[in-house]
């Protein structure tokens, strides 16, 4: 197990929920791409539940300081005498009392376990509630003392204050499982707006000379608690649906997160259609914090966001933004148990994100983003299970990324497929209503989903949240002419895991069309038999891809994806050789040449990458929009050495695909009007 300094270094799930991997243009079409801050593990020496913060605090932006006086309140689940609270290396306890305010001897670990561990004076027996004063102090201005070595989670200043849950600014314990109620009154200079999840609107009340205090209090037990602070510009819009929106900028920002305005009130239109109410007192507040921080963070209610998350002049990143607005519900709203219970909200958050999609996307555009699903979710599906993954991997590591979110959201498509939409859905609306504002585990949900399926799903638990593997398909058929004249392919469908227990789609393809029968699949294999009026030419196995699987096609794309992820972490000949690799595998592999065209082209190589791209134009142009993305590319090339006309005669070729997939003809177009490279436009970005 790591140690509880390395263990905050990487892990807090919510906190890194907005730290990205490097993300570089045009990589392929993509959600955004972000690394998790895992749970703080709860020990089997966990001793009581958090119950109510009461603090003082006050912030003084021209020191960077902030000085807080903390109430905590917790009940006993095992006798101890010893209580151990966790608060950010930067503050210094100056004193710890009782609720008598009777001195108590205590030991802080600033530099290892950033940690308070406090001694009672007497064993404590189960059920006893008891409540111990923390005074505080101390400068949050650099990462230090955090736990993230380079990014900000806590910051006062003169520019606008935040203080993440993430950041232990508060001396709480089991992060992510610890709801609490709060009140909370935070002491800022005249002037000062200050903002966070609250049961009525704080509203400022004078204090000595030039301060002003803002009262906050959640009588809902909630992870206590993110906070802003600064001389922001607020807007609130009420959307048709009731639910209000308070967007927080920096003076000259605010139109651009009026833009999210729309996406982001489709998506809770979704997830609450989906899922059931937003869950915190129907206001939703996005809130600009600074590039130092994390691009996304979640808390409930609120959602902030780094300036070049929406200030540039790329898109936002709707998929990523999608998660994000996700964790409301999977998260915060219904919190976990333990550690081991992550693939509750970040798996379940990654598949709200794909729902989202599916409703304002194209049929063709949602079956493109499964696909990516799968093969993401095969990157380094043998490096754990998802019920082992937090425990075994390393949390801000591609494999724990590639099980956690894409494995973790594909067994959600699966479970769907195997319940139909009518009982999947009903069993999202049970379990948020069941366990929103408590804590949650995978054996709830797996209970629940039984319940709601009318069949015990133990063995489909056992094999993918369990366990690791995935099964390879193949079939094994004759073709019969009838007497009628008709044709039969008549055979068996195999495949390699004896507990394998799902229903399997097939399409026959044929002279005349397709046609599809879904076969139950209980073992290594079931019999099926098409009739087809043309001859038949091929049968395919899962054809939309429900089902989590690998073969000889996903094997070289999986390739592919692991020099992705070399790219994306700059080790430029680590993916030229897992693209060179796949290339062995499939030379006419027109993805394959895609990203090695990329891969020149952001080493500024245009030579390499017109060839590159030429040989994605003659491969077997799948995915389809390969094609006329690598003629944008071919023109953004001939642009970058001043070739224009023949820029302009790529551009146009791309128009001429008539390809849509991620604005394609859009791009095509901007470039035809204005060639890339020139000041304020973007590089192309298919996502």
């Amino acid at each position: 197990m790591r140690s509880q300094r390395a263990s905050n270094k990487v892990s807090l799930r919510f906190a890194l929920l907005g730290l990205l991997i490097l993300d570089l243009p045009g990589l392929f079409p993509r959600p955004a791409f972000g690394a998790p801050l895992s749970l703080q593990k709860a020990s089997s020496a966990d001793t009581f539940d958090l119950k109510h913060f009461k603090v003082d605090a006050e912030i003084d932006p021209a020191e960077y300081t902030l000085k807080s006086r903390a109430s905590v309140t917790m009940s006993l689940v095992a006798p101890s005498r010893s209580i151990v609270l966790e608060l950010n290396g930067s503050l210094t306890v100056s004193k710890v009392t009782d609720s008598g305010n009777k001195p108590l001897q205590f030991v802080q670990d600033r530099l290892d376990q950033l940690n308070v561990r406090i001694d009672m004076g007497e064993v404590f027996e189960t059920g006893k509630e008891v409540t111990v004063n923390l005074d505080y102090s101390g400068a949050l201005r650099t990462p230090e003392g955090g736990p993230v070595a380079d990014k900000r989670l806590a910051y006062i200043g003169a520019e606008g204050c935040y203080l993440l849950y993430a950041s232990r600014w508060l001396p709480f314990h089991n992060y992510a499982a610890d709801l609490a109620t709060y009140e909370i009154n935070l002491t800022v200079p005249q002037g000062y707006l200050v903002s966070g999840y609250s049961d009525q609107m704080p509203v400022p009340k004078p204090a000595r000379a030039g301060k002003q205090v803002y009262p906050l209090m959640s009588t809902t037990p909630v992870l206590a608690a993110t906070l802003i602070a600064g001389k922001y510009v607020s807007k609130e819009v009420k959307t048709g649906a009731g639910l209000v929106f308070q967007f927080l900028a920096k003076p000259g920002n605010e139109s651009k997160l009026d833009a999210l305005l729309e996406p982001v009130g489709k998506m809770l239109e979704v997830y609450a259609a989906r899922f059931g109410s937003f869950p915190f007192r129907e206001r939703l507040i996005i809130a600009e914090i600074d590039n130092d921080s994390l691009d996304y963070y979640s808390s409930p209610g609120m959602i902030c966001l780094a300036p070049r998350v929406f200030a540039g002049d790329l898109p936002v990143d709707l998929a990523r933004l999608a998660r994000e607005v996700a964790y409301e519900w999977w998260g915060q709203a219904v919190a976990l148990k333990s550690f081991d219970e992550e693939w509750i909200s970040q798996g379940l958050a990654q598949y709200s994100s794909l729902l989202y999609r599916q409703e304002t996307k194209s049929e063709a555009e949602f079956l493109q983003d499964t696909q990516e699903l799968l093969e993401r979710a095969l990157t380094f599906e043998s490096s754990a299970s998802l019920i082992r993954a937090p425990s075994e991997l390393y949390d801000l590591s591609p494999s724990y990324e590639a099980v956690m979110y894409y494995k973790g959201a594909f067994v959600y498509h699966m479970l769907r497929y195997l319940m139909g939409d009518e009982k999947f859905f009903a069993l999202l609306q049970r379990f948020y209503q069941s366990y929103r504002g408590t804590n949650a585990a995978i054996s709830n949900f797996e209970a629940m989903a039984s319940q709601v399926y009318g069949q015990n799903l133990r063995s489909f638990f056992g094999q993918w949240v369990d366990s690791t593997g995935v099964p390879e398909f193949r079939t094994e058929y004759l073709i019969i002419r009838t007497r009628e004249g008709k044709f039969k392919a008549r055979g068996t469908v195999k495949q390699n895991f004896e507990l394998f227990n799902m229903p399997v789609e097939l399409m026959l393809r044929s002279e005349g069309g397709t046609s599809r029968l879904t076969v139950p699949m209980k073992g290594i294999e079931a019999p099926f038999e098409f009739v087809s009026d043309t001859l038949p030419q091929e049968v395919v196995v899962d054809p939309d891809n429900h089902i989590l699987h690998i073969s000889e096609e996903l094997r070289i794309h999986v390739v592919i994806r692991r020099g992705i992820e070399h790219f994306r972490v700059r080790e430029y000949t680590e993916a030229e050789q897992q693209f060179r690799a796949a290339l062995e595998l499939d030379p006419a592999s027109s993805w394959g040449h895609y990203n090695l065209g990329l891969l020149f082209f952001e080493q500024r190589n245009y030579q390499r990458a017109l060839d590159a791209f030429n040989d994605a134009i003659g491969g077997h142009q799948r995915p389809s929009w390969t094609k006329a993305w690598s003629h944008i590319y071919r023109g953004n090339c001939y642009d970058s050495l001043g070739e224009r006309e023949r820029a302009v005669a790529e551009y146009q070729k791309a128009v001429e695909t008539g390809e849509t997939f991620n604005n394609a003809r859009q791009m095509a177009q901007q470039y035809l009007s204005q060639p890339f490279g020139t000041p304020k436009t973007p590089p192309s970005d298919p996502k």
